[in-house]
């Protein structure tokens, strides 16, 4: 039950990360776990899991929400 929960949370964090919105070095990090890293590289991976994540949408639409918080910011 817990991978359930767990796996799409890997999957944005993943995403964000290749997005350019997160650093490396917590999906390297993430990587050199011993359980989990595996286990997170192979969840990503399977269709059944991602089918339904638009990996490019989600990044876009974060993008979009972090500018307009710097904007709000000024």
């Amino acid at each position: 039950m817990s991978q359930v929960l767990t796996a799409p949370f890997v999957i944005r964090y993943f995403a964000l990360i290749n997005g350019g919105l997160y650093p490396k070095s917590i999906k390297e990090a993430i990587q050199k776990l011993p359980n989990f890293g595996p286990w997170a590289d192979a969840v990503v991976k399977r269709e059944s899991v991602t089918y339904i994540f638009d990996e490019d949408k989600i990044v876009e639409r974060m993008k979009k929400r972090i500018a307009k918080l710097k904007e709000q910011s000024k």
